[in-house]
Protein backbone atom coordinates (compact mmCIF):
# COMPACT_ATOMS: atom_id res chain seq x y z
CA UNK A 1 0.00 0.00 0.00
CA UNK A 2 1.51 3.22 -0.96
CA UNK A 3 -0.10 7.29 0.47
CA UNK A 4 -0.58 9.33 -2.51
CA UNK A 5 -0.78 13.13 -0.99
CA UNK A 6 -3.61 15.22 -2.85
CA UNK A 7 -5.03 19.10 -3.29
CA UNK A 8 -8.10 17.99 -1.08
CA UNK A 9 -6.01 15.64 1.74
CA UNK A 10 -4.71 11.80 0.81
CA UNK A 11 -5.48 8.66 -0.40
CA UNK A 12 -4.41 5.21 0.38
CA UNK A 13 -3.87 3.31 -2.76
CA UNK A 14 -2.84 -0.56 -2.88
CA UNK A 15 -2.19 -1.85 -6.52
CA UNK A 16 -3.68 1.12 -8.27
CA UNK A 17 -6.81 0.57 -6.36
CA UNK A 18 -7.95 3.34 -3.97
CA UNK A 19 -8.69 1.96 -0.03
CA UNK A 20 -9.48 5.38 1.13
CA UNK A 21 -10.23 8.92 0.19
CA UNK A 22 -9.18 11.13 2.72
CA UNK A 23 -10.30 14.82 2.73
CA UNK A 24 -9.18 17.91 5.13
CA UNK A 25 -13.06 18.84 5.53
CA UNK A 26 -16.16 17.06 4.31
CA UNK A 27 -16.82 16.84 0.64
CA UNK A 28 -17.81 14.55 -2.23
CA UNK A 29 -14.87 12.33 -3.25
CA UNK A 30 -16.23 11.59 -6.20
CA UNK A 31 -16.02 7.55 -5.68
CA UNK A 32 -18.06 4.44 -4.34
CA UNK A 33 -17.46 6.25 -0.60
CA UNK A 34 -20.04 8.43 -1.25
CA UNK A 35 -22.27 6.62 -1.86
CA UNK A 36 -21.58 4.65 1.62
CA UNK A 37 -21.48 8.02 3.19
CA UNK A 38 -25.05 8.44 1.62
CA UNK A 39 -26.81 5.17 2.25
CA UNK A 40 -26.11 5.65 5.71
CA UNK A 41 -27.44 9.22 5.46
CA UNK A 42 -30.28 8.33 3.87
CA UNK A 43 -31.71 5.52 5.78
CA UNK A 44 -29.98 5.24 9.33
CA UNK A 45 -32.90 5.81 11.44
CA UNK A 46 -30.79 7.05 14.50
CA UNK A 47 -27.55 8.39 15.76
CA UNK A 48 -25.66 5.35 17.22
CA UNK A 49 -23.27 4.52 14.22
CA UNK A 50 -21.00 1.47 14.12
CA UNK A 51 -18.20 0.57 11.44
CA UNK A 52 -16.33 -2.83 10.46
CA UNK A 53 -13.30 -2.04 8.98
CA UNK A 54 -12.68 1.87 9.20
CA UNK A 55 -9.31 2.13 7.28
CA UNK A 56 -8.40 5.27 6.29
CA UNK A 57 -12.21 6.34 7.24
CA UNK A 58 -13.10 7.26 3.26
CA UNK A 59 -16.90 7.26 4.04
CA UNK A 60 -16.37 9.89 6.76
CA UNK A 61 -16.10 13.02 4.96
CA UNK A 62 -18.93 12.59 1.99
CA UNK A 63 -21.11 11.45 5.24
CA UNK A 64 -20.63 14.61 7.09
CA UNK A 65 -21.39 16.58 3.77
CA UNK A 66 -24.62 14.41 3.66
CA UNK A 67 -25.51 16.30 6.99
CA UNK A 68 -24.92 13.18 9.40
CA UNK A 69 -23.83 14.14 12.73
CA UNK A 70 -23.47 11.07 14.41
CA UNK A 71 -20.68 9.98 16.76
CA UNK A 72 -19.04 6.67 14.98
CA UNK A 73 -17.51 3.87 16.76
CA UNK A 74 -15.33 1.89 14.15
CA UNK A 75 -12.62 -0.87 14.48
CA UNK A 76 -9.75 -2.19 12.44
CA UNK A 77 -7.23 -4.72 13.11
CA UNK A 78 -4.75 -1.91 11.87
CA UNK A 79 -4.67 1.76 12.98
CA UNK A 80 -1.80 3.04 10.55
CA UNK A 81 -4.75 4.42 8.23
CA UNK A 82 -6.27 5.93 11.08
CA UNK A 83 -3.19 7.90 11.70
CA UNK A 84 -3.20 9.16 8.30
CA UNK A 85 -6.93 10.53 8.81
CA UNK A 86 -6.30 12.20 12.21
CA UNK A 87 -3.09 13.98 10.20
CA UNK A 88 -5.21 15.07 7.46
CA UNK A 89 -9.00 15.56 8.58
CA UNK A 90 -7.98 16.92 12.35
CA UNK A 91 -11.42 17.57 14.21
CA UNK A 92 -13.10 18.69 11.07
CA UNK A 93 -14.72 15.29 10.43
CA UNK A 94 -16.53 15.39 13.96
CA UNK A 95 -16.96 12.84 16.81
CA UNK A 96 -14.69 9.57 15.34
CA UNK A 97 -13.71 6.60 17.43
CA UNK A 98 -11.82 3.67 16.05
CA UNK A 99 -10.45 0.39 18.14
CA UNK A 100 -7.77 -1.42 17.16
CA UNK A 101 -9.42 -4.97 17.24
CA UNK A 102 -11.01 -7.91 15.80
CA UNK A 103 -14.36 -7.12 13.78
CA UNK A 104 -15.99 -10.05 15.36
CA UNK A 105 -14.69 -10.03 18.73
CA UNK A 106 -15.49 -6.08 19.13
CA UNK A 107 -18.75 -6.18 17.94
CA UNK A 108 -19.63 -9.53 20.46
CA UNK A 109 -18.18 -7.85 23.39
CA UNK A 110 -20.02 -4.53 22.28
CA UNK A 111 -23.06 -3.79 24.80
CA UNK A 112 -24.44 -1.08 22.85
CA UNK A 113 -26.91 -1.73 20.20
CA UNK A 114 -26.75 0.11 17.05
CA UNK A 115 -29.14 2.09 14.73
CA UNK A 116 -26.95 1.51 11.73
CA UNK A 117 -23.54 -1.14 11.04
CA UNK A 118 -21.61 -0.44 7.92
CA UNK A 119 -19.57 -3.60 6.76
CA UNK A 120 -16.54 -2.80 5.25
CA UNK A 121 -14.11 -5.56 5.45
CA UNK A 122 -11.92 -6.39 2.99
CA UNK A 123 -8.97 -8.20 2.70
CA UNK A 124 -6.13 -8.84 0.05
CA UNK A 125 -5.70 -12.02 -1.83
CA UNK A 126 -3.75 -12.69 -5.19
CA UNK A 127 -7.12 -12.31 -6.91
CA UNK A 128 -7.02 -8.46 -5.44
CA UNK A 129 -8.86 -6.93 -2.85
CA UNK A 130 -11.71 -9.25 -1.68
CA UNK A 131 -14.13 -10.05 1.02
CA UNK A 132 -12.94 -11.86 4.04
CA UNK A 133 -14.82 -14.86 4.89
CA UNK A 134 -16.45 -13.84 8.31
CA UNK A 135 -18.16 -11.18 6.31
CA UNK A 136 -20.52 -14.36 5.30
CA UNK A 137 -20.28 -16.37 8.96
CA UNK A 138 -20.47 -15.52 11.70
CA UNK A 139 -20.76 -11.24 10.79
CA UNK A 140 -24.47 -11.02 9.47
CA UNK A 141 -25.86 -12.31 12.28
CA UNK A 142 -23.96 -10.64 14.46
CA UNK A 143 -24.96 -7.45 13.28
CA UNK A 144 -28.28 -8.18 13.24
CA UNK A 145 -28.72 -8.83 16.52
CA UNK A 146 -26.17 -5.96 17.36
CA UNK A 147 -29.22 -3.77 15.46
CA UNK A 148 -32.11 -1.60 17.35
CA UNK A 149 -35.04 -2.54 16.11
CA UNK A 150 -35.82 -0.92 12.56
CA UNK A 151 -31.94 -0.71 12.41
CA UNK A 152 -30.09 -0.90 9.02
CA UNK A 153 -26.76 -3.27 7.70
CA UNK A 154 -24.91 -1.50 4.82
CA UNK A 155 -22.12 -3.55 3.72
CA UNK A 156 -19.56 -2.63 1.18
CA UNK A 157 -19.49 -5.76 -0.93
CA UNK A 158 -16.54 -7.15 -2.61
CA UNK A 159 -16.13 -11.11 -4.61
CA UNK A 160 -14.83 -13.60 -2.75
CA UNK A 161 -12.81 -16.80 -4.35
CA UNK A 162 -15.23 -19.39 -5.09
CA UNK A 163 -18.65 -18.12 -3.99
CA UNK A 164 -20.92 -16.44 -6.51
CA UNK A 165 -22.15 -12.97 -6.68
CA UNK A 166 -25.71 -14.32 -6.01
CA UNK A 167 -24.57 -16.31 -2.97
CA UNK A 168 -22.77 -13.52 -1.23
CA UNK A 169 -26.00 -11.05 -1.28
CA UNK A 170 -27.89 -14.01 -0.24
CA UNK A 171 -25.31 -14.61 3.19
CA UNK A 172 -25.19 -11.05 3.80
CA UNK A 173 -28.79 -10.29 3.50
CA UNK A 174 -30.13 -13.69 5.25
CA UNK A 175 -31.13 -11.93 8.45
CA UNK A 176 -33.19 -9.31 7.63
CA UNK A 177 -36.43 -8.87 6.05
CA UNK A 178 -35.16 -6.81 3.00
CA UNK A 179 -32.35 -6.06 0.92
CA UNK A 180 -31.33 -3.31 -1.37
CA UNK A 181 -28.61 -3.62 -3.92
CA UNK A 182 -26.93 -0.09 -5.30
CA UNK A 183 -24.48 -1.10 -8.55
CA UNK A 184 -21.91 1.52 -9.13
CA UNK A 185 -21.41 1.80 -12.98
CA UNK A 186 -17.58 2.43 -11.76
CA UNK A 187 -16.96 -0.27 -9.67
CA UNK A 188 -16.86 -3.96 -9.23
CA UNK A 189 -18.41 -3.34 -5.75
CA UNK A 190 -21.90 -3.52 -4.95
CA UNK A 191 -23.92 -1.65 -1.76
CA UNK A 192 -26.01 -4.07 0.45
CA UNK A 193 -28.54 -2.25 2.39
CA UNK A 194 -30.28 -4.57 4.42
CA UNK A 195 -33.19 -4.39 7.41
CA UNK A 196 -36.25 -5.09 8.02
CA UNK A 197 -38.30 -1.42 6.88
CA UNK A 198 -36.78 -0.66 3.65
CA UNK A 199 -38.50 1.47 1.00
CA UNK A 200 -38.91 0.25 -3.00
CA UNK A 201 -35.90 0.08 -4.74
CA UNK A 202 -37.45 2.74 -6.62
CA UNK A 203 -37.89 4.92 -3.60
CA UNK A 204 -34.04 3.68 -2.04
CA UNK A 205 -32.68 5.14 -5.97
CA UNK A 206 -34.17 8.61 -5.95
CA UNK A 207 -33.16 9.11 -2.02
CA UNK A 208 -29.97 7.88 -2.22
CA UNK A 209 -29.53 10.42 -5.85
CA UNK A 210 -30.64 13.37 -4.05
CA UNK A 211 -28.64 12.59 -0.97
CA UNK A 212 -25.74 12.36 -3.54
CA UNK A 213 -26.81 15.53 -5.72
CA UNK A 214 -26.93 17.30 -2.03
CA UNK A 215 -23.23 17.05 -1.53
CA UNK A 216 -22.56 17.52 -5.62
CA UNK A 217 -21.18 14.03 -5.88
CA UNK A 218 -20.87 12.86 -9.64
CA UNK A 219 -21.49 9.50 -8.28
CA UNK A 220 -25.54 10.46 -8.24
CA UNK A 221 -25.76 9.39 -11.84
CA UNK A 222 -23.54 6.44 -11.98
CA UNK A 223 -25.65 3.77 -9.37
CA UNK A 224 -29.03 2.17 -9.78
CA UNK A 225 -30.79 0.34 -6.94
CA UNK A 226 -32.81 -2.89 -7.03
CA UNK A 227 -34.57 -5.18 -4.54
CA UNK A 228 -32.74 -8.24 -3.27
CA UNK A 229 -35.23 -11.26 -2.70
CA UNK A 230 -33.29 -13.60 0.45
CA UNK A 231 -35.70 -16.44 -1.66
CA UNK A 232 -34.03 -16.27 -4.94
CA UNK A 233 -30.65 -14.17 -4.44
Amino acid sequence: MRIERTRRGARIVDDDVVLSEILREPGATHTLFDVLGAAVATFAPGPRLAVLGFAGGGMVAPLRAAGCSAAIAAVDLDLAGVELFREVSGDAIGDVNVAQGDAVLWLRSSRRHYDCIVEDLSMPSPAGTVKPYVSLDPLPALIKQRLVRGGVAITNVLPLPGTSWSSILARLAIAHEKALVVILDEYENRILIAGDALPSAAAASRAIRATLRGFGSYQAEKISVRTLSNSSA
